[in-house]
C-alpha cells in the first residue's frame, strides 16, 4: 500500500512538470515569433438599411445637363429645361395668359396642358402686350412651380455688372458653359419677338394715341390757362382805374 501511493505522488507530480513545461515552450513560441493571435469579434448587430440620415452630396462632383447631357464643371447649375416646344397660332391674350391653338409639337409633350387643341402659357410682367393675336410664335414652355399651367417669357434675362465676372456670383473654378434658354417665345424662324418701346406702341394704338397726344393736350391746357389768366389781370387792372 506504501508502494502504491508513492507510486501515485510520483505520477502526480509528473504531470504537473509535464504541464508546466509544454506551457511554457508554447507561451515562448508565441513570444519568439512576435504574432499574438486572437479571434476577432464577431458583429450580430443588424445593418441599418435606410442610412443614418447623415449622407451629404459632395457638391465637388461635376454635374450632367439632362437637356444636353453636357458635362458641367464644379458648382455650375444646370438650365431649367423646356417641358414641351410647340408653334402655335395665338388665339386671345390677357395681361397673365396667351392662348394658343397648337400646330405642330417640336419637342416634349403637352400630355394633359391642351384642350381641344387649345393651350395656355403663363407670362410675367405682362408681357403678352408683345405678342399679337392672329400670329404664330414657336413657344419653349416649362411647367410653372406654383400654377398649373405652362409658362413661358418674351425677353430674355440680361446679366447684370458683367455676369459671371462678378466675384463669388459663380462658384465654379471653371467658366461654365453658356445654353440658350429653352423656355422663351420666339417667331417662326427663332427670332426674338419685339419687345421694345415701338413694338408695344404697334400692338396698342390707344397706347401710341396716350403718347403723342396727351403732352400735346396738357401743354395746349396750360397755354390757354394763361391767356385766360393774363386777360383776367388786364379786365381788373382797367376796371380798378375807372
Amino acid at each position: 500500500m506504501k508502494a502504491s501511493r508513492v507510486f501515485r505522488r510520483s505520477a502526480l507530480i509528473a504531470l504537473l512538470v509535464g504541464g508546466v513545461l509544454v506551457g511554457g515552450v508554447s507561451a515562448g513560441s508565441v513570444l519568439a515569433s512576435g504574432v499574438l493571435v486572437t479571434t476577432p469579434p464577431v458583429d450580430d448587430s443588424i445593418p441599418d438599411e435606410q442610412g443614418d440620415g447623415l449622407s451629404v452630396l459632395d457638391e465637388t462632383l461635376p454635374l450632367i445637363d439632362p437637356a444636353t447631357q453636357t458635362t458641367l464643371p464644379a458648382g455650375c447649375i444646370a438650365p431649367r429645361s423646356a417641358t414641351a416646344t410647340f408653334v402655335g397660332e395665338l388665339v386671345s391674350t390677357d395681361d397673365l395668359l396667351a392662348t394658343y391653338r397648337v400646330i405642330q409639337v417640336r419637342g416634349g409633350s403637352l400630355g394633359a396642358y391642351v384642350n381641344s387643341g387649345l393651350i395656355a402659357v403663363r407670362y410675367a410682367d405682362r408681357e403678352t402686350r408683345f405678342l399679337q393675336p392672329g400670329e404664330v410664335y414657336l413657344v419653349g414652355a416649362g411647367a410653372s412651380e406654383m400654377f398649373v399651367t405652362l409658362e413661358s417669357k418674351v425677353r430674355t434675362k440680361k446679366e447684370l455688372f458683367g455676369g459671371d465676372a462678378v466675384i463669388g456670383i459663380d462658384d465654379s473654378d471653371s467658366p461654365c458653359p453658356k445654353f440658350e434658354d429653352p423656355i422663351i417665345t420666339l417667331s417662326p424662324t427663332g427670332q426674338l419677338v419685339d419687345s421694345g418701346l415701338f413694338a408695344l406702341l404697334r400692338n396698342e394704338p390707344s397706347a401710341l394715341s396716350q403718347v403723342l397726344l396727351l403732352p400735346l393736350a396738357i401743354v395746349l391746357a396750360f397755354l390757354i390757362g394763361l391767356v385766360v389768366i393774363k386777360r383776367l389781370l388786364v379786365s381788373a387792372r382797367r376796371s380798378s382805374r375807372r
